[in-house]
């Protein structure tokens, strides 16, 4: 175990708090079991650590988010993921299985969607052309995880939106009746309709009909 990983487990025990735990565990409707270190606290204590032990290489990087994320409570899955969000230098395409592990294993929102819009979103911008092409292949896979990563990877892209690819997506996903894809529909249109209104107004108009009330009503909420 890196010392890092230690660390973290060391502080996590220690500010344990078992009200928060059962909260946090409700509020998530998980079976996995809570330290109660919500999230502010968490960042507080992994800050330091961060600092004091930087990874020595992209192996190492590698295997610290792993050694995290196999352990059993939420938060230490929560800080291998704010490990892997930290080190951007590391962020490139060899992590992909390692995150592309993580969004299936992780298997909810709280997890996803923090993965598509900064680990998987990060790829995109420094490797566009080999993540479009994974992305297109998410889009159809059977894993709805996957499918909701490919929707909202640009989310934090702002004029750099690929629109095409995004409003190809939105579109050819309309008719599912999962929530968890009309929410992510919904939410991809509305963020990038605050830097360009005009273009998800547009789509809006041309395939209202064709979405679920969720979808409508989170794409049009600043229209």
């Amino acid at each position: 175990m890196y010392p890092i990983v230690e660390g973290i487990c060391n502080q996590l025990r220690l500010h344990s708090n078992p009200e928060h735990a059962v909260q946090m565990k409700r509020y998530m409707k998980s079976e996995m079991p809570f330290y109660g270190v919500q999230a502010k606290l968490r960042q507080e204590l992994f800050k330091p650590l961060a600092k004091k032990y930087p990874p020595a290489s992209l192996e190492e990087y590698l295997e610290v988010i792993s050694q995290l994320w196999a352990l059993e409570h939420r938060e230490e899955k929560y800080l291998a993921i704010m490990y892997a969000r930290r080190f951007k230098k590391l962020q490139v395409m060899e992590a992909l299985p390692q995150y592309t592990r993580m969004i299936q294993e992780g298997a909810w929102w709280d997890f996803v969607d923090e993965i598509a819009s900064n680990l998987i979103g990060a790829l995109l911008k420094q490797y566009p052309q080999e993540m479009k092409s994974q992305l297109n292949a998410w889009i159809d896979h059977e894993d709805i995880w996957l499918r909701r990563t490919a929707i909202l990877a640009q989310l934090k892209f702002k004029q750099k939106t690929d629109e095409k690819l995004l409003f190809k997506f939105c579109r050819e996903h309309l008719d599912e009746e999962s929530f968890w894809i009309r929410k992510a529909i919904g939410w991809a249109l509305r963020e990038h309709s605050k830097t360009n209104p005009q273009a998800v107004s547009r789509f809006i108009d041309q395939y209202k009909l064709n979405m679920s009330n969720l979808t409508l009503r989170e794409a049009s909420k600043y229209i």
